[in-house]
């Protein structure tokens, strides 16, 4: 088992949905022995068994909102997808990893509210100057062992 595991996921090529990638590109640099940082442009079925063999998951992802660069960060529990549906979402991937894999590890959201999502390579200005807040809230928990992670652990902030 891995103590955990980070998915920044979107479009790099649409201005701010790359914000995920930004904050795991600048974590690669900082993780402990034992944490994995990853970046895809979606979330796919194929993650649940990864998911399932780490103690902790974060999910990093751009969000829609009417404040730019807004971080927040939430826990996460596991929800079934709906039948039918070609959408993987983190709620779906930890039911998933318990339903598959026997296993649905403590897992943490952590989004910036995007200004724009235009197809261009660059971040806007505020969701740039918020991923150095991201990292940080990221960063903070990532010596925490185990046992300590719960819903109830990121709300003590």
């Amino acid at each position: 088992m891995r103590d955990g595991l980070i998915l920044g996921y979107g479009n790099p090529l649409c201005s701010d949905d790359g914000v995920g990638w930004r904050v795991v590109e600048t974590l690669a640099h900082v993780l402990p022995q034992g944490w994995a940082a990853e970046t895809v442009y979606q979330l796919t079925p194929e993650w649940a068994e990864p998911i399932s063999l780490a103690a902790v998951v974060i999910f990093v992802d751009a969000a829609v909102g009417d404040c730019p660069g807004e971080v927040r960060d939430f826990p996460l529990a596991p929800v079934a997808r709906r039948a039918g549906s070609h959408e993987a979402t983190p709620e779906g991937l930890l039911a998933m990893a318990q339903d598959l894999f026997g296993r649905c590890p403590p897992a943490h959201m952590v989004t910036i509210t995007g200004g724009s999502f235009a197809i261009a390579e660059t971040l806007t200005p505020a969701v740039e100057a918020a991923v150095p807040t991201a990292v940080e809230r990221i960063t903070s928990y990532l010596g925490v062992v185990e046992a300590t992670w719960s819903p109830t652990f990121w709300r003590r902030r």
